[in-house]
């Protein structure tokens, strides 16, 4: 009998514990929802956040050596890797038996060879050369895109796919199509 009393009692201490908690939880509920009711609404405004010539730079550089990475040149890229890019970009303009490798010739990918270029040290001759292509290439000038395919294609010691001619705007926006 003794240990029917003690479980009894244990059970009825247990179930008052059981139903405090669950009144305490009940009341935090209510409480929440009374004082979200209650609380005033706060207003947002948008801010306008005007950029400095410094963070437009740090952003430009950014997307700039994003698009290079792309385009296969980063830190330790020489002439060669240089030139093979231009090369490869020249296919979107020019007739020829071969075309290994194709690179679109966007103004975004032209202004980051252009200024990887411009930042390089490979060689005054070279960076200069290099610079008045992609410089005409910058201003939409491909006036002389044979001689420019040719003069990067006879760098890289090419034997096959010589420039012959420059690609009609409809042949262009074919070879776009086709390959990008």
């Amino acid at each position: 009998m003794n240990k029917f009393k003690w479980s009894m009692v244990g059970l009825i201490v247990a179930a008052a514990a059981i139903s405090v908690i669950i009144t305490i939880n009940q009341n935090a509920k209510n409480y929440e929802a009374k004082q979200e009711d209650t609380a005033p609404a706060l207003e947002t405004t948008e801010v306008e956040y005007e950029t400095t010539e410094e963070e437009d730079t740090e952003v430009e550089t950014i997307k700039n050596e994003q698009i290079l990475y792309e385009l296969g040149l980063g830190p330790a890229s020489t002439a060669e890797d240089v030139m093979k890019t231009m090369h490869s970009m020249t296919h979107q303009k020019v007739i020829s038996e071969e075309k290994w490798y194709n690179l679109e010739m966007t103004p975004e990918n032209i202004n980051a060879v252009y200024d990887f270029i411009k930042e390089s040290d490979i060689g005054f001759t070279l960076k200069r050369n290099l610079l008045k292509i992609s410089g005409n290439w910058k201003e939409g000038n491909f006036d002389n895109i044979v001689e420019d395919h040719n003069y990067l294609w006879g760098a890289q010691n090419g034997n096959v796919g010589k420039a012959t001619g420059v690609l009609t705007p409809e042949q262009e926006a074919e070879f776009v199509k086709e390959n990008f």
